[in-house]
Order: structure tokens, then C-alpha cells, then sequence
């Protein structure tokens, strides 16, 4: 779980440090310390599906609440898995969110790249879709497949992150676990 966290940690300080401009915090303390203000809005307010044979867990990381899915499969130490969270996006579009989201990213996260990116519904909703590749903490290039809705006000915010080598496997496995999301408050 200590791996999941950092990544969750570290995509919620991803998010929280959109809205900064100028005066972006310089720890990673300050960066989780703002993120939280904003996160967890739609907490509870969401269903998602994961396979059959994946675990959900609904739990909270340094204050962030977070919907897990994760494979049964361990590769190298690593788990494939998809991640919920949720923000308050104040009065910003779910264009301006997203490209907020990542200009951020790409300051923060190693060897960042967009593979590609477009329009999406998700849930009955107008989204967008976000596929790239990093470097995570431990120096695992992962690639990750990140859905983004915003409904009144609050950004949902579905991650699936998988190795390279099992992005064969594991990417139609995100794809159909999102097509699950349906927000229900």
C-alpha cells in the first residue's frame, strides 16, 4: 500500500498545485497541505466498477479520500490499479481544469510525456481522456490512462496506472472499469 500511496500523494499534490499560479508551495509538505483544502469533495458521491477478480478499497491517504482498484497481479513489486479521487474546481471549465491539470503535471512528474489526449463522456457526462507516461517515485516508467468529469463544481478524477510492459493487459481493464463511473448525488 506504501507505493499506492505515494502515487495517490503525489497525484493530489499534482491537482492541488493547479490552482497556485505563482506562488506554488516548494515542499511537499505545503503542496499535500493545499491539495487537501480542495480535495475529497466528491467523496462518496460516485459508483465504480472494477473486473471481477480486482479489489475495490475505499480509503483515505494524508487526508485524501481515494477509491482503489487494484489487480491481483504483482509485477516486479508493482500493482496495477485505477484511482478516484475527487476536486473542488471552483469556477473553472472542465477545458481549463484539464489543461491546468496538465501543465501541473508535467512540472512535477518525472519524464512526464502525453501520448495522446481528446474528449470522452464518462458516466453520461462531457469528459476528458489523458494518456502518458512518467517516471514514478522508485523509478518505475509507468503509463497511465486518466479520465477527467466535472459536475457542479467538483472534478472526478479516474487514474489507472500500469507498467509499460503490462499495458497490453491492463489497459482495456481501466478503460471498462471507467466506463462503470456514473456519479449519483
Amino acid at each position: 500500500m506504501r507505493y499506492f500511496s505515494l502515487l495517490v500523494v503525489a497525484g493530489a499534490m499534482f491537482l492541488g498545485a493547479c490552482k497556485n499560479g505563482n506562488n506554488t508551495p516548494k515542499t511537499s509538505k505545503e503542496l499535500l497541505e493545499q491539495a487537501q483544502q480542495n480535495m475529497n469533495s466528491g467523496a462518496g458521491k460516485f459508483t465504480i466498477d472494477g473486473p471481477a477478480d480486482w479489489r475495490k478499497v475505499d480509503t483515505t491517504l494524508n487526508g485524501i479520500k481515494v477509491t482503489f482498484l487494484m489487480s491481483p497481479v504483482v509485477t516486479d513489486g508493482f500493482r496495477a490499479n485505477i484511482n478516484v479521487v475527487s476536486e473542488n474546481t471552483g469556477k473553472l471549465s472542465l477545458e481549463e481544469y484539464a489543461a491546468k491539470n496538465h501543465e501541473t503535471m508535467s512540472k512535477y512528474m518525472g519524464n512526464f510525456t502525453i501520448i495522446g489526449q481528446g474528449d470522452k463522456e464518462i458516466g453520461g457526462l462531457p469528459g476528458k481522456w489523458l494518456k502518458y507516461s512518467s517516471q514514478q517515485t522508485g523509478g518505475q516508467d509507468v503509463v497511465a490512462l486518466n479520465y477527467t468529469v466535472v459536475k457542479n463544481g467538483i472534478a472526478y478524477i479516474i487514474t489507472g496506472v500500469m507498467k509499460k510492459a503490462d499495458e497490453a493487459k491492463v489497459a482495456p481493464a481501466v478503460e471498462s472499469a471507467a466506463a462503470t463511473f456514473k456519479i449519483v448525488q
